[in-house]
């Protein structure tokens, strides 16, 4: 079902009885804010902090174990996902769901999930989609697809589990007229060549998959950006595609311990520390702070794509933005390249 209308006030008010109602940030907000920040620019944070939580038991052991029930989320609507994000779930799917492992967190709550993205109606400056081959406008992963217009929305369905979702939450749309076509149409255009225009001077331009040629982690080249680095891992805990994680054991009590997973940051120096030499820690393969910010650019530019054909950077620009340092990452690309 594509090219439907649905106005601002019908889903305001079907919204309003939705009990599983989540925005793009993995956080239940008002409706009257979710409905607001579908014509804003995307959220500061993404959903990864629901689908993947940043704190998480991963089992418990010992005399007074007792097997807990797995977690059986319920079915959540995620409103207002946006392309990048959607990229950033496809990439995530891949290094969680794919292979011989699978995150058991992150495959029940994915599978629970209705993904209800928005165009982006207006662009952050630091938004660079367009730099790493993508548009401010899904084309594929949603289930339902929301493109703002004057008084509401032009409504694209892509799956089932999407006409389900409208169905239970009584959103009947109605055919769009050609002026409402056309509008969300201009409107794509305009976001479309704000964000190339804001990202034109950066000399950042490469294509979905496509691997960079960077310098190397022992570089020097690196030191000018990691001089301004103040190590304090914000850039990966606020990207949608970052997923490393640490492990730690903790008593609950006696006989009985749990084990934990926690977000880890490759930027921090006690990153892949590990047990095996005489003071009982393994030293940091990386001591230089200039190979640690060069591992990361070079796993989001060079070795993701290399490994599973997708880049690691959606360019939706938070660590720009949540960076101490005022490291721009555009920037780092671009002046890197041969």
């Amino acid at each position: 079902m594509t090219g439907q209308y649905l106005s601002r006030q019908k889903l305001a008010e079907a919204l309003a009885d939705e009990q599983c109602l989540w925005s793009a940030a993995g956080e239940q907000v008002e409706v009257c804010e979710m409905i607001a920040g579908l014509s804003e620019p995307r959220s500061p944070l993404s959903p990864k902090g629901w689908l993947y939580p940043s704190l998480q038991s991963v089992g418990q052991y010992g005399d007074g174990f007792t097997s807990p029930p797995a977690e059986a989320p319920a079915p959540r609507a995620i409103i207002g996902l946006r392309a990048c994000e959607l990229a950033a779930l496809k990439y995530l799917d891949k290094m969680l769901l794919e292979g011989q492992f699978q995150e058991p967190v992150y495959r029940s709550r994915r599978k629970s999930a209705v993904l209800v993205s928005t165009d982006c109606a207006a662009a952050a400056p630091t938004c660079f989609c367009t730099s790493v081959g993508g548009l401010p406008l899904a084309d594929d992963g949603y289930d339902v697809n929301l493109s703002p217009v004057e008084g509401g929305f032009v409504v694209d369905v892509a799956s089932d589990r999407g006409r389900a979702w409208l169905a239970a939450a009584g959103l009947e749309c109605i055919p769009a007229s050609a002026d409402q076509l056309a509008q969300r149409d201009r409107i794509r255009r305009a976001v479309t060549e704000a964000v190339e225009s804001q990202n034109r001077s950066t000399g950042l331009e490469v294509a979905q998959g496509q691997s960079l040629v960077l310098p190397d982690d022992g570089d020097p080249a690196w030191q000018r950006y990691a001089a301004d680095c103040v190590e304090c891992g914000a850039c990966t805990n606020i990207c949608p595609t970052c997923y490393c994680f640490y492990l730690y054991d903790q008593a609950l009590g006696p006989g009985l311990f749990e084990r934990v997973r926690t977000w880890d940051s490759c930027i921090l120096g006690t990153y892949h520390r590990m047990a095996g030499t005489t003071s009982n820690m393994k030293p940091t393969p990386r001591p230089r702070l200039r190979s640690r910010l060069a591992n990361r650019v070079l796993h989001k530019f060079t070795y993701a794509p290399q490994q599973c054909g997708l880049l690691g950077c959606v360019g939706c620009g938070r660590c720009i933005e949540a960076c101490l340092g005022a490291i721009d990452l555009r920037q780092v690309v671009g002046e890197l390249q041969p």
